[in-house]
């Protein structure tokens, strides 16, 4: 049989360079438009902090026994509070990457259900601890920092003292929490006729003897997550 003379239909795609660089152009310029919107602050969650840096950090002390102590965290604060334990609620620190601060106690404004509003004293080493660790995080990052043992910060207490400060040497048994007061500026200069600034922080008692206690007050571990970052 003798074939067919007539035109063969193409069966291509129907695809060309004419169509191909229109489509790249267009996704090209949806993307361009997306990052746009988006100004610089996609950079900064890929660029991690650096000395000098700004951040505002959500921070979470524990103490020797794990428990949170200090928090950032409103969920985790109703989760501790309900569980028992005496803890604070903070709002996120304001801080620069790598900073260090001289002042020995760093005044942190708390609540508590039970006592209200107070101020929390976090130590000069506990505070650098955190300007330092956080260096290398990148914003929306959390991390775990270590805090070097700082001297001082665990004590023998007789009786009489334990009962100074507001305890009940007879009921009190060991892991209880209880509430130490600091001076905000331990230096302060009779002539002025001052009355000192008291801090709180918390603490548990670890032991207990006829002849007292022994109260620990250290936090070992702070949690943080850089919740903005300002590239210097």
């Amino acid at each position: 049989m003798k074939k067919s003379k007539g035109k063969e239909k193409k069966t291509g795609s129907g695809w060309n360079l004419q169509k191909i660089g229109i489509i790249v152009i267009g996704v090209s310029f949806a993307i361009i438009m997306v990052v746009s919107s988006l100004g610089m602050s996609w950079l900064i969650t890929l660029n991690p902090a650096a000395a000098g840096d700004h951040a505002t950090v959500a921070l979470t002390l524990y103490d020797e026994t794990g428990r949170p102590v200090l928090t950032s965290d409103l969920k985790k604060f109703n989760q501790t509070y309900e569980a028992g334990n005496t803890v604070w609620l903070c709002g996120p620190l304001s801080m620069y990457v790598g900073e260090t601060n001289t002042k020995e106690i760093v005044s942190v404004p708390v609540f508590n259900y039970m006592y209200g509003e107070s101020k929390y004293a976090l130590f000069s080493p506990e505070y650098n601890a955190i300007t330092q660790g956080i260096a290398g995080m990148k914003q929306g990052e959390t991390k775990k920092i270590a805090i070097s043992p700082i001297g001082g910060l665990e004590r023998e207490m007789t009786p009489e003292q334990f009962e100074a400060i507001g305890g009940n040497f007879t009921m009190v048994v060991p892991g209880e929490q209880i509430i130490l007061g600091f001076a905000e500026q331990p230096t302060v200069s009779v002539e002025t006729n001052e009355t000192p600034s008291v801090v709180i922080r918390t603490g548990y008692v670890t032991s207990k003897t006829a002849d007292g206690v022994r109260v620990n007050f250290a936090c070992p571990t702070a949690e943080v997550s850089i919740r903005e970052l300002t590239k210097v």
